[in-house]
């Protein structure tokens, strides 16, 4: 069975080629789409793109708010969602995850460390030496370089890669689905998509 992708934008974009080069079929969302009260449909991943929260770009932020809690439903019923950097500096970006989580905007480049070895590392292609990213997260209670994960989220938020110390990957489980959050400002390998999008089964939405 050939899974379907939603990808959250206002209009169409080059994203859906990738998604299709990977085996999916991918399915735009529009903002108006998401937030109708009528709107159903099954998929095993959502994508949220790059620059969601910049009203200079997309009114996407407005649809996920409204939507919270399908959002939720989707992710805990064995859904995954992936949403990239939010593309202005606004810390409450993603308020409407299940996750406290803030993000800090800012165009930069440098070399990733990788928290271990872990799956989730096949985001990047061929491993570049230089990266570029849009921002840095930040998990409220932790701070410095060597900031950890606060205990009463230790076994569900994960940080997976870093730049000079800083959060640019996580990895937060919730329900029987997952939440990725990155502001690696490069368009994820062919391997990530085809790893992260599949599932047992699409998940209603």
């Amino acid at each position: 069975m050939t899974m379907r992708v939603g990808i959250v934008w206002d209009s169409p974009m080059m994203f859906t080629r990738l998604i299709e080069d990977c085996g999916f079929v991918p399915e735009l969302v529009t903002p108006h789409l998401l937030a109708a009260p009528f709107f159903r449909r099954a998929f095993s991943a959502i994508i949220i793109p790059g620059g969601f929260a910049n009203p200079s770009y997309s009114s996407v932020i407005h649809a996920l708010r409204a939507s919270e809690g399908r959002i939720h439903r989707f992710i805990q019923g064995g859904g995954t969602l992936i949403a990239f950097g939010a593309g202005i500096d606004r810390p409450d970006a993603y308020d409407w995850l299940p996750v406290t989580i803030q993000y800090r905007f800012g165009f930069s480049e440098g070399k990733i460390e990788e928290e271990g070895c872990h799956p989730i590392s096949c985001i990047l292609e061929d491993c570049p030496e230089t990266i570029s990213i849009d921002g840095i997260f930040t998990i409220p209670g932790s701070s410095g370089a060597d900031a950890q994960v606060p205990e009463q989220e230790s076994q569900k938020l994960a940080v997976r890669m870093r730049m000079r110390g800083a959060p640019v990957l996580v990895e937060y489980s919730l329900g029987a689905g997952r939440i990725i959050l990155t502001s690696l400002h490069e368009y994820p390998s062919r391997r990530f998509l085809r790893d992260f999008c599949k599932s047992d089964g699409e998940t209603l939405l």
